[in-house]
């Protein structure tokens, strides 16, 4: 529907600025919107201040309020007023950073013609209704204001209802079944969305948010799987003991920008394979090369666990990007095997190890630790910290490199399973030989009884 029609349409604007005098950008917006006279603003909110989801950190809150309007114009005209009046008033995307600071933004939420007919619309330009709304507080809270009883085309809540379900769940979306995550990816992705994913078995930490906090920067929405994943357990009590904070867990990802979080369980993500608890071993997905030796050694069939899982929730979600920890080095390596047999779709990206200030590789697993194990598990990322220091000294040699490691982790309190090094590139069951050009230094280690792994690159670059 564009140009001018016979009826009138109602539609919902949002606005948005945190840069310049933002008040004051609204009141010249709103007196530039009605100025030719085919369009009449109905109902305006109030003006309301929310801290800036995702984009770069330590950026100015937003302000943002809502209208409604009527207008003789169609819907693609009417983004064309828009879009005029915030070049007027002094926009440049070119130079605008993904979720970064605005001067003014004026989004098209959604449109009716003469009788309540809703508007659906999906062109390059413009999706109605808009397809990421009924997910942002900081649209629904003004919204309301002007348009409570307006039901929302997902969900089929009012708008009044919808942001009560958000308030309710600190803004976060949260969903019981993969069927359920696989709808609400499918609308994230309407008109072109980027969508990133970060995988998860819960007890979020400081390193998890790291990851959502990335995604956040570089995707138009996030996605979060909150799953304990038997298939890649080979202790039962391990997966008994595993933390489970569910609740927790959705608090800390509405403060860092997630939209969705999702879980389920074995027979919901494998409808009509399981058999006798168990998905049968013809239905698991060969994990690849990267699986041998170290951790595919000692904990058998865990990385036929992961990438079977992680396959799985590639289906669900079909991300743009998804973010996995370098903390599980070895995994990294089979969960990018596994997107490259999927035709390199998602880009995975490998973000690196979050430290506590000791150190200490963040993980759920940590939590377990008392006091003096933690103070004894700080040896691992110690031993590290000196073999790459080796490497930059030009120790190349990878049976010393190996043998460094493992004398620097001599500890009584701290019992080895595997002190290795392997080319990063070329990875190999066996420990390679001779001078490397390349390397990274794994360990895994129990202190307290609690499994731990860690690693380091030897050869990559230095932070700066």
């Amino acid at each position: 529907m564009s140009g001018t029609g016979s009826g009138r349409t109602t539609a919902a604007v949002a606005l948005g600025a945190n840069l310049g005098e933002p008040e004051r950008t609204f009141k010249r917006a709103l007196s530039l919107l009605e100025r030719e006279g085919d369009v009449q603003i109905l109902r305006r909110s109030q003006w309301h201040a929310t801290e800036a989801v995702g984009g770069p950190a330590d950026q100015p809150a937003f302000l943002n309020g809502a209208i409604l309007v009527e207008t003789k114009l169609g819907p693609e005209e009417l983004l064309q007023r828009l879009r005029s009046i915030e070049d007027h008033l002094g926009r440049d995307r070119s130079s605008e950073e993904p979720w970064g600071p605005r001067l003014l933004d004026l989004d098209l939420l959604w449109a009716e013609r003469e009788g309540g007919e809703p508007v659906e619309l999906r062109t390059d330009d413009l999706v109605l209704p808009h397809p990421r709304m009924e997910e942002r507080s900081f649209v629904l809270v003004p919204l309301a204001e002007v348009a409570p009883d307006h039901v929302l085309a997902r969900s089929r809540r009012t708008v009044a209802d919808q942001l009560a379900f958000l308030q309710e769940r600190g803004g976060l979306a949260r969903l019981d079944t993969p069927d359920d995550a696989r709808a609400w990816c499918e609308a994230a992705r309407a008109g072109g969305a980027t969508l990133g994913f970060v995988p998860t078995m819960g007890a979020l930490h400081e390193g998890h948010l790291d990851l959502v906090r990335r995604a956040a920067r570089e995707n138009d929405r996030v996605c979060v799987s909150v799953f304990v994943n038997p298939l890649q357990f080979d202790d039962a009590s391990d997966l008994e003991s595993y933390p489970r904070d569910m609740d927790g867990d959705a608090a800390k990802l509405a403060s860092v920008g997630c939209s969705m979080v999702f879980t389920g369980t074995l027979e919901q993500f494998f409808p009509g394979q399981i058999e006798a608890g168990e998905l049968p071993e013809d239905a698991l997905v060969d994990p690849g090369r990267a699986a041998e030796g170290l951790e595919g050694a000692y904990r058998t069939g865990h990385f036929h666990g992961v990438a079977t899982i992680v396959d799985r929730l590639f289906d669900v979600v079909e991300p743009t990007r998804a973010y996995f920890g370098a903390k599980d080095f070895q995994q990294c390596l089979v969960v990018e095997d596994v997107a490259r047999r999927r035709g390199g779709q998602p880009a995975v990206a490998r973000c690196p190890i979050v430290r506590e200030p000791s150190g200490l590789a963040m993980s759920s697993r940590n939590a377990r630790l008392s006091d003096e194990g933690r103070a004894h598990a700080r040896v691992l990322s110690k031993a590290l910290d000196r073999t790459r220091s080796a490497w930059r000294g030009g120790l190349r040699d990878a049976d010393e490199l190996a043998a460094l490691l493992r004398a620097e982790l001599q500890h009584p309190a701290v019992e080895i399973d595997y002190a290795a090094v392997r080319d990063p590139g070329n990875w190999t069951a066996d420990a390679p030989t001779g001078l490397l050009e390349r390397a990274v230094a794994l360990v895994a280690a129990r202190v307290d009884g609690v499994r731990l792994i860690d690693n380091m690159e030897l050869s990559a670059e230095p932070s700066r």
